[in-house]
């Protein structure tokens, strides 16, 4: 449909199909959802006709709205569960009425998205969207709707507002990026789910050693679903003549925390640090204000992720890893010409993201313990199955070769080349067939 009608009626194809895919989930989130997009289109338009005091003052009312609306649904029932927590801790009686509350799939990444447009917007870098729908297909562009990648106002608006160029290199391109994302999900992602979830379903009775061999594995899962999705957004968008910015690039060969997130879920990293690192100061006043910014940004990222103690935890432990990284090259003990502290530094930056990762399935304080005794120890051999190293050989082969290639974005040699898409796909449904385990799993980002 979408190829064969006027570049008008693909508008509406996209506006209508952003709401049909999003009301497949919840029909009654989805009236949020247009509430939120009309509520925003009409506060940046409010926003671009004011001036001096009261400009400020409707800009501050609409980034806190839409945080107001993040937190009601997302982190009310975690301050609702730390309150009856407090009430236990001091010998109150627990609260035994609970609110039950809806989690919008993909509230955080929609949220964000609006709020860049409202601070574009309110900076003078952008002009607010004059037609409700261009705007209601930037928030509702079905590829990149529930897990991102966080696209830029500046990039997305004005190709939903020109005309797009579709041609046969960007078929086959879109084509074999939705194939590998859909591939790495369902081969490397959902059995690495199912091994977790087996091994380490309760840290109170873990095998001891385990986790320095779970934590990899979570972070693999992690990559190849998240990354997945990220392929299958690109994909699904180049095949209708968009150009979406890549939100991963080789993170496991980053030789240090600063570059890992240079390179992980880039849409993110980069969101935090022009509108939030950046508008605290940055590095512009001096180096343990720095570290501080630092440290609330990846407070703020802990957040953003979930409502739990467990990321809670995890942000603020990221922000030690870079602070701590930071630190010694600020001191002169990392020397970035050295070989052997590259090699060494890619070993450490994976396990540091690795273990980090651990931090997400913790449910209570306790269980942190239970985590670093567990870690005391080292794992039997035997301990590490085959089938692990076996099942990311793809991934890995792929990532050695773009790496190899110093690609931007993921680059397939297959775009203009039929017969080798033909090959590359038979040998991936063979793999497929091989390792996929054949089973539902939903993306692990769902629940943030």
């Amino acid at each position: 449909m979408y190829y064969f009608v006027s570049d008008r009626i693909r508008k509406f194809l996209l506006l209508a199909f952003g709401i049909y895919f999003y009301s497949k989930w919840n029909v009654n989130a989805t009236f949020l959802l247009l509430f939120s997009v009309t509520f925003n289109f009409g506060l940046a338009r409010f926003l671009s006709q004011l001036s001096g005091k009261k400009r400020k003052v409707l800009f501050v009312f609409a980034i806190s709205s839409n945080l107001l609306y993040l937190g009601v649904f997302k982190y009310f029932i975690f301050v609702w569960d730390l309150y009856s927590d407090l009430r236990i801790s001091v010998g109150l009686s627990e609260l035994v009425w609970k609110p039950e509350i809806l989690l919008p799939i993909g509230i955080s990444f929609y949220t964000f998205h609006n709020i860049s447009y409202l601070i574009e917007v309110y900076d003078k870098r952008i002009f607010p969207c004059k037609n409700f729908f261009t705007f209601a297909i930037y928030d509702l562009f079905f590829p990149l709707l529930l897990l991102g990648p966080i696209e830029r106002p500046g990039n997305l608006i004005p190709q939903i507002e020109s005309k797009q160029t579709i041609t046969k290199e960007k078929i086959w391109n879109g084509v074999s990026l939705f194939m590998w994302g859909v591939f790495i999900k369902s081969t490397i992602a959902d059995p690495f789910s199912r091994y977790v979830e087996t091994h380490a379903q309760s840290f109170h009775s873990l095998e001891l050693g385990i986790l320095w061999i779970v934590a990899p594995v979570i972070a693999f899962q992690v990559y190849a679903d998240f990354f997945g999705y990220s392929l299958c957004a690109m994909g699904l968008a180049e095949m209708m003549g968009f150009q979406l910015m890549n939100n991963f690039k080789r993170p496991f060969f980053s030789s240090n925390p600063s570059e890992f997130w240079s390179k992980w879920h880039i849409s993110l990293s980069t969101w935090l640090r022009d509108y939030v690192y950046i508008k605290l100061g940055g590095n512009r006043h001096g180096f343990l204000r720095e570290n501080l910014n630092l440290m609330i940004v990846w407070f703020l990222a802990g957040i953003w992720h979930g409502a739990g103690y467990g990321f809670l935890i995890w942000g603020v432990y990221l922000g030690l890893c870079l602070v701590f990284y930071r630190s010694l090259k600020h001191y002169g003990f990392v020397k970035e010409t050295s070989h052997i502290q590259s090699i060494l530094g890619i070993f450490f930056t994976f396990y540091s993201f690795s273990l980090g990762l651990l931090l997400f399935r913790i449910q209570s304080p306790k269980e942190t313990k239970l985590i670093l005794e567990n870690l005391t120890h080292f794992p039997k051999i035997s301990s590490i199955p085959l089938m692990i190293l076996m099942t990311i050989l793809p991934l890995l082969v792929f990532d050695l070769w773009q790496e190899w290639k110093k690609t931007d974005r993921p680059d397939f040699f297959i775009s203009s080349k039929p017969f080798s898409f033909l090959v590359v796909f038979f040998f991936l449904f063979l793999w497929f067939s091989l390792f996929s385990p054949f089973g539902k799993q939903d993306f692990f980002y769902f629940q943030f």
